[in-house]
C-alpha cells in the first residue's frame, strides 16, 4: 500500500513539474512579443530543457541550503534565457561563463569564497578519473565555450579607436535562428557533460535528493543519466 501510494505522489509531482515547465515556456513566448523575438519551436525546446535544469538543482539546493553554487546556477538558468529573448548576447555569455564555473565549483569541491575558476581548475578536471568516463572532445567544447563567453565578456574589439562603432557593434549585435541553433546544440552538450560529472561526483547526495522520486529525476536529465546514478550507488 506504501509502495502504492508514493507511486501515485511521485505521479502527481511529476505531472504538477510538466505543467509549470509548460506554463513556464509559454510566459517565455508571451514575453517574446514584447522584446520582438522571433520565437521558434527551437528555442522552445531549449527553454524547456534549461527549465528542467532549474528543477532540478531547486532538488540539490533543497537537500544542502548551504550549497552557493546551487543558488547561483538557478539564477543564470533564469537570466540566460532572459538575455536571449532580449538579444542581449553579451549577458548571455555572462551567465553562460558563471554556469560553467559553478558546474565546476560543484564538480570540483571548490567553494565559492575559496577559489576562483582558473586554468589550473580546468588542467584537474581534464585528468581527473571520473565514473562516467570524461574524453578529450568533451573537455575541448567546455574549454572552448569558456574562452568564448570570456571574450564576449571583455570584448574582442573593444580596443578599436572607432569609439563610434564599437558602441554601434554592441548595441546592434543580432542572434539569427541560425547562430542559436547553433549555440543550443553545443551549449546543450556542454551541460549533458556536466551533468553526468556532477552525478558521477555526488552519485549519493543526488540520489538521496531524488529519494523515492527517481522517475523525476530521469523526467528531468534523461534515463542515461538515471542508469548511471543506479550504476554508481548500488
Amino acid at each position: 500500500m506504501d509502495l502504492i501510494m508514493n507511486d501515485d505522489m511521485t505521479y502527481q509531482e511529476t505531472a504538477r513539474i510538466k505543467s509549470n515547465i509548460q506554463s513556464f515556456v509559454e510566459k517565455i513566448k508571451e514575453l517574446s512579443q514584447e522584446f520582438d523575438f522571433d520565437f521558434q519551436q527551437l528555442d522552445g525546446n531549449f527553454f524547456s530543457f534549461i527549465a528542467k535544469h532549474i528543477v532540478f538543482f531547486k532538488y540539490l539546493s533543497e537537500g544542502d541550503s548551504s550549497n552557493f553554487s546551487y543558488k547561483v546556477l538557478i539564477s543564470d538558468f533564469y537570466y540566460i534565457i532572459l538575455a536571449i529573448v532580449k538579444g542581449e548576447v553579451r549577458y548571455m555569455y555572462v551567465n553562460e561563463r558563471s554556469i560553467i564555473e559553478n558546474y565546476l565549483r560543484s564538480i570540483m569541491d571548490i567553494s565559492v569564497q575559496d577559489n576562483h575558476v582558473t586554468d589550473n581548475v580546468f588542467q584537474e578536471l581534464r585528468q581527473k578519473s571520473f565514473h562516467c568516463g570524461f574524453d578529450e572532445a568533451e573537455y575541448s567544447l567546455i574549454r572552448s565555450e569558456y574562452r568564448t563567453s570570456c571574450g564576449y565578456i571583455h570584448g574582442s574589439n573593444i580596443l578599436n579607436d572607432n569609439l563610434a562603432s564599437v558602441l554601434d557593434e554592441c548595441a546592434n549585435k543580432k542572434f539569427t535562428i541560425a547562430e542559436r541553433k547553433k549555440y543550443y546544440i553545443r551549449m546543450q552538450a556542454v551541460l549533458k557533460s556536466f551533468d553526468r560529472l556532477l552525478i558521477s561526483e555526488n552519485a549519493l547526495f543526488v540520489s538521496g535528493c531524488f529519494h523515492r522520486k527517481k522517475s523525476i529525476l530521469s523526467y528531468l536529465l534523461g534515463r542515461d543519466l538515471l542508469d548511471l546514478l543506479f550504476q554508481i550507488v548500488n
